[in-house]
Protein backbone atom coordinates (compact mmCIF):
# COMPACT_ATOMS: atom_id res chain seq x y z
CA UNK A 1 0.00 0.00 0.00
CA UNK A 2 2.89 2.37 0.71
CA UNK A 3 4.18 1.77 -2.81
CA UNK A 4 0.81 2.85 -4.22
CA UNK A 5 0.82 5.99 -2.06
CA UNK A 6 4.35 6.88 -3.19
CA UNK A 7 3.26 6.31 -6.80
CA UNK A 8 0.25 8.60 -6.42
CA UNK A 9 2.38 11.30 -4.79
CA UNK A 10 4.92 11.10 -7.63
CA UNK A 11 2.22 11.28 -10.31
CA UNK A 12 0.54 14.28 -8.68
CA UNK A 13 3.94 15.92 -8.22
CA UNK A 14 4.69 15.27 -11.91
CA UNK A 15 1.43 16.93 -12.96
CA UNK A 16 2.20 19.99 -10.83
CA UNK A 17 5.84 20.16 -11.94
CA UNK A 18 4.83 20.02 -15.60
CA UNK A 19 3.41 23.52 -15.15
CA UNK A 20 6.75 24.67 -13.70
CA UNK A 21 9.55 22.74 -15.40
CA UNK A 22 9.41 20.34 -18.31
CA UNK A 23 12.45 18.37 -17.19
CA UNK A 24 11.35 17.85 -13.59
CA UNK A 25 7.74 17.05 -14.49
CA UNK A 26 8.72 14.41 -17.02
CA UNK A 27 11.29 12.84 -14.69
CA UNK A 28 8.78 12.67 -11.83
CA UNK A 29 6.21 11.10 -14.15
CA UNK A 30 8.67 8.42 -15.23
CA UNK A 31 9.60 7.73 -11.60
CA UNK A 32 5.89 7.38 -10.83
CA UNK A 33 5.53 4.88 -13.68
CA UNK A 34 8.50 2.91 -12.38
CA UNK A 35 7.01 2.82 -8.87
CA UNK A 36 3.66 1.72 -10.35
CA UNK A 37 5.49 -1.17 -11.98
CA UNK A 38 6.69 -2.29 -8.53
CA UNK A 39 3.14 -2.75 -7.22
CA UNK A 40 2.31 -6.35 -6.31
CA UNK A 41 0.73 -8.26 -9.18
CA UNK A 42 1.70 -5.67 -11.79
CA UNK A 43 3.79 -6.61 -14.79
CA UNK A 44 4.74 -3.78 -17.10
CA UNK A 45 6.74 -4.90 -20.09
CA UNK A 46 10.29 -3.76 -20.69
CA UNK A 47 9.07 -1.97 -23.82
CA UNK A 48 6.91 0.32 -21.71
CA UNK A 49 9.85 1.36 -19.55
CA UNK A 50 12.14 1.78 -22.54
CA UNK A 51 9.66 3.83 -24.58
CA UNK A 52 8.75 6.29 -21.83
CA UNK A 53 12.33 6.34 -20.50
CA UNK A 54 13.73 7.32 -23.88
CA UNK A 55 10.97 9.91 -24.28
CA UNK A 56 11.89 11.35 -20.87
CA UNK A 57 15.58 11.50 -21.83
CA UNK A 58 14.71 13.30 -25.08
CA UNK A 59 12.63 15.89 -23.19
CA UNK A 60 15.38 16.49 -20.64
CA UNK A 61 18.02 16.75 -23.38
CA UNK A 62 15.88 19.25 -25.30
CA UNK A 63 15.39 21.24 -22.11
CA UNK A 64 19.16 21.74 -21.85
CA UNK A 65 19.72 22.19 -25.61
CA UNK A 66 17.08 24.89 -26.11
CA UNK A 67 18.07 28.50 -25.52
CA UNK A 68 17.62 29.45 -21.88
CA UNK A 69 15.04 32.09 -22.81
CA UNK A 70 12.82 29.40 -24.37
CA UNK A 71 13.34 26.63 -21.83
CA UNK A 72 12.57 28.89 -18.86
CA UNK A 73 9.70 30.78 -20.50
CA UNK A 74 6.22 30.20 -19.06
CA UNK A 75 4.38 32.06 -21.82
CA UNK A 76 1.21 30.14 -22.63
CA UNK A 77 2.24 27.13 -20.58
CA UNK A 78 -0.99 27.02 -18.52
CA UNK A 79 -3.03 26.84 -21.74
CA UNK A 80 -0.88 24.12 -23.30
CA UNK A 81 -0.45 22.01 -20.18
CA UNK A 82 -4.08 22.20 -19.05
CA UNK A 83 -5.30 21.30 -22.52
CA UNK A 84 -2.84 18.40 -22.68
CA UNK A 85 -4.09 17.09 -19.34
CA UNK A 86 -7.68 17.28 -20.53
CA UNK A 87 -6.86 15.58 -23.84
CA UNK A 88 -4.98 12.81 -22.07
CA UNK A 89 -7.89 12.13 -19.70
CA UNK A 90 -10.47 12.11 -22.50
CA UNK A 91 -8.30 9.81 -24.61
CA UNK A 92 -7.57 7.54 -21.65
CA UNK A 93 -11.28 6.82 -21.39
CA UNK A 94 -11.06 5.26 -24.87
CA UNK A 95 -7.66 3.56 -25.15
CA UNK A 96 -3.92 4.02 -24.68
CA UNK A 97 -3.46 5.09 -28.31
CA UNK A 98 -6.35 7.55 -28.03
CA UNK A 99 -4.72 8.95 -24.88
CA UNK A 100 -1.57 9.85 -26.82
CA UNK A 101 -3.50 11.27 -29.78
CA UNK A 102 -5.80 13.21 -27.44
CA UNK A 103 -2.85 14.72 -25.59
CA UNK A 104 -1.12 15.80 -28.81
CA UNK A 105 -4.26 17.29 -30.35
CA UNK A 106 -5.12 19.06 -27.11
CA UNK A 107 -1.60 20.51 -26.77
CA UNK A 108 -1.90 21.99 -30.25
CA UNK A 109 -5.36 23.36 -29.49
CA UNK A 110 -4.12 24.84 -26.21
CA UNK A 111 -1.25 26.55 -28.02
CA UNK A 112 -3.53 27.89 -30.73
CA UNK A 113 -5.99 29.12 -28.11
CA UNK A 114 -3.24 31.01 -26.30
CA UNK A 115 -1.86 32.43 -29.54
CA UNK A 116 -5.30 33.87 -30.34
CA UNK A 117 -5.39 35.89 -27.09
CA UNK A 118 -4.00 39.44 -26.93
CA UNK A 119 -1.08 38.22 -24.75
CA UNK A 120 -0.29 35.41 -27.20
CA UNK A 121 -0.24 37.63 -30.28
CA UNK A 122 3.54 37.93 -29.88
CA UNK A 123 3.89 34.29 -31.01
CA UNK A 124 2.49 35.28 -34.38
CA UNK A 125 0.22 32.33 -35.08
CA UNK A 126 0.67 30.52 -37.54
CA UNK A 127 4.34 31.44 -37.88
CA UNK A 128 7.40 29.24 -37.50
CA UNK A 129 8.05 30.96 -34.16
CA UNK A 130 4.67 29.76 -32.91
CA UNK A 131 5.22 26.15 -34.03
CA UNK A 132 8.73 26.05 -32.56
CA UNK A 133 7.48 27.38 -29.23
CA UNK A 134 4.53 24.99 -29.25
CA UNK A 135 6.87 22.05 -29.82
CA UNK A 136 9.20 23.26 -27.06
CA UNK A 137 6.36 23.46 -24.54
CA UNK A 138 3.89 20.90 -25.90
CA UNK A 139 6.21 17.91 -26.29
CA UNK A 140 7.24 17.84 -22.61
CA UNK A 141 3.61 18.20 -21.53
CA UNK A 142 2.52 15.38 -23.83
CA UNK A 143 5.30 13.07 -22.62
CA UNK A 144 4.70 13.85 -18.94
CA UNK A 145 0.94 13.41 -19.09
CA UNK A 146 1.04 10.33 -21.29
CA UNK A 147 3.50 8.75 -18.86
CA UNK A 148 1.09 9.60 -16.05
CA UNK A 149 -1.75 8.21 -18.16
CA UNK A 150 0.16 4.96 -18.61
CA UNK A 151 0.44 4.59 -14.83
CA UNK A 152 -3.18 5.44 -14.03
CA UNK A 153 -4.70 2.13 -15.28
CA UNK A 154 -2.06 0.25 -13.29
CA UNK A 155 -3.14 2.06 -10.13
CA UNK A 156 -6.82 1.55 -10.90
CA UNK A 157 -6.24 -2.18 -11.37
CA UNK A 158 -4.24 -2.37 -8.15
CA UNK A 159 -6.98 -0.72 -6.10
CA UNK A 160 -9.74 -2.73 -7.80
CA UNK A 161 -8.24 -5.99 -6.58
Amino acid sequence: MITAIVCIILLVLAAVLTFVSAAYGTAAAFLGLCVAGMLPGVELGAGTYMFWGVAMIIVIALYFILPRSVSTSRVGVPYIVTATLAGMLVGLAISHAAMIIGAVVAAVLGGVTYARTPQGAMLGFPSAKFWNYLCAKGLPAVIAFCTIGTAIPVLVEFFRV
